[in-house]
């Protein structure tokens, strides 16, 4: 057992000049404790380095990893707030619309390839992961409450996501009495067995901080400008009036908060911890030693026949649902076995069946062959149509599945859900928080995170 430790740095402070000074200090700390990071910047932020001739922070950026972390970040409309409203569809076309740009730009001043994504803030929405895979930015390091795979990292979207794993940690550097307190949490939890059905390889950390809150007495400037779901530098004909800058601190107190974070790391050093970033996490993933077979396919044939669809584990990698999908069409259809993605679909929609519908297994096979397309994947049909049937998605798997356990050629529709729909923590009112207006509800956002569950599956370190 090793233990790692995902370090990453969110930087979309393009408002105030004193955070490329603490930008500045912060990669030196990390050069000087010789530990690469994850830095996750939004497009202005970028672009203001480049207009500022800091060819030097740039550079310097380049020895670690890169992540995308929207173009103007706190900005309203922010992700979620313009794509609530709008289809799976619509809303990735709207992300790409939107933000690309900014990716683009990261991509062009750096010189370097983008691996991965981070939502600004609490703007969480599903609609980004077909962008963000069609782009091969293929991690999501942040954290969201949203979905909760019993803390484990886990795969959404076609995108490896790091969202509300166990081990996330921030030391709180105001209090240096406090940091051997923080240092022994650490310590206990590295050696902690969370009692998983399997034994953890690597006991995987994720820490993060942002350069400006080391020197700003109010945490972010994004908060004087951005919060309650308003833009407060603009008037309201959107003419822009000037930022308004949060008190800040005298020099040496923001280095001291650096360095007592950088005692931090150096204790996580010294326990024997290594430091891992975006890229590194998708390679040390647990895969499948072998091929899939037949029995493997019948085993989750089983599993589902009894109605409950949901990741499945095949030699100890998970399959997700839909994965499961294209499996079992596959066997069905005596094709060679292969997992391929499939988004879930546009909309939920209710099966409608007569009391005489009889399905046979070529029948379904060749429906579940029958795909829409997002950004160039295949994507689960909303309703599959036959002769006196019309069924959802997880009917006709739970249809198709119950066929192949029982070796039957034909047979009624058999009623699927959905499990790992569970795994969405539903609330929809994200009123009163900091990014958010007084009134700001989601429901939506938690209807595409749930359909999209199709794709989910829980990663092993």
């Amino acid at each position: 057992m090793s233990v790692a430790v995902a370090l990453w740095i969110d930087d979309a402070d393009y408002i105030d000049d004193r955070s490329e000074e603490a930008l500045e200090y912060l990669l030196s700390m990390l050069d000087r404790l010789g530990i690469r990071a994850t830095f996750k910047l939004a497009g202005e932020k970028i672009r203001t380095l480049e207009r500022h001739g800091r060819n030097d922070l740039i550079k310097a950026l380049c020895r670690h990893d890169l992540c995308y972390h929207s173009d103007f970040h706190s900005l309203h409309p922010t992700v979620t707030e313009y794509t609530e409203s709008l289809s799976f569809h619509d809303g990735a076309a709207e992300f790409e619309k939107r933000e690309m740009q900014g990716f683009r730009d990261l991509q062009r001043i750096t010189g370097r390839e983008v691996v991965g994504f981070g939502q600004p803030g609490e703007s969480w929405s599903p609609d980004v992961f077909p962008i963000l895979r069609k782009n091969q930015a293929l991690v999501n390091l942040d954290d969201h409450f949203i979905l909760d795979v019993d803390g484990m990292a886990f795969s959404y979207g076609g995108v490896l996501n790091f969202n509300h794993i166990r081990r996330i940690r921030r030391y709180d550097y105001h209090d240096e009495a406090g940091l051997k307190s923080a240092e022994d949490e650490f310590d206990r939890l590295a050696e902690t067995d969370f009692g998983r059905d399997y034994p953890e390889t690597v006991r995987l950390f994720s820490v993060f901080y942002h350069p400006s809150e080391f020197f700003s007495a109010e945490y972010l400037g994004d908060y004087y400008n951005f919060r309650g779901g308003k833009n407060l530098a603009y008037d309201d004909e959107g003419n822009f009036r000037g930022y308004i800058m949060p008190p800040g601190l005298d020099r040496d107190t923001e280095h001291e908060y650096m360095e007592r974070v950088g005692r931090y790391l150096s204790h996580m050093l010294e326990y024997g911890a290594h430091f891992v970033t975006a890229n590194d996490l998708t390679g040390m993933q647990i895969r499948r030693g072998r091929r899939i077979d037949l029995s493997d396919v019948r085993e989750l044939s089983d599993s589902f026949s009894r109605g409950e669809i949901s990741f499945h584990d095949i030699g100890g990698e998970y399959v997700s649902p839909s994965e499961a999908f294209a499996l079992i069409s596959e066997a069905l259809s005596g094709k060679p076995l292969s997992t391929f993605l499939i988004y879930g679909p546009e909309r939920r929609e209710v099966s409608c069946i007569d009391a005489s519908a009889v399905i046979t297994s070529e029948q379904a096979a060749n429906a579940m062959k029958d795909f829409d397309m997002i950004c160039g994947y295949p994507q689960l049909k909303s309703l599959y149509a036959f002769e006196k049937a019309r069924l959802a998605p997880a009917d006709l798997c739970a249809t198709a599945a119950y066929m192949l356990a029982n070796d039957l050629d034909s047979c009624h529709p058999v009623h699927g859900t959905l499990k790992c729909e569970e795994c969405v923590q539903y609330h929809s009112d994200w009123s009163n928080r900091w990014l958010f207006g007084d009134d700001f509800h989601v429901p939506n956002t938690y209807e595409k995170t749930k359909l999209q569950c199709w794709t989910l599956k829980p990663v092993r370190y």
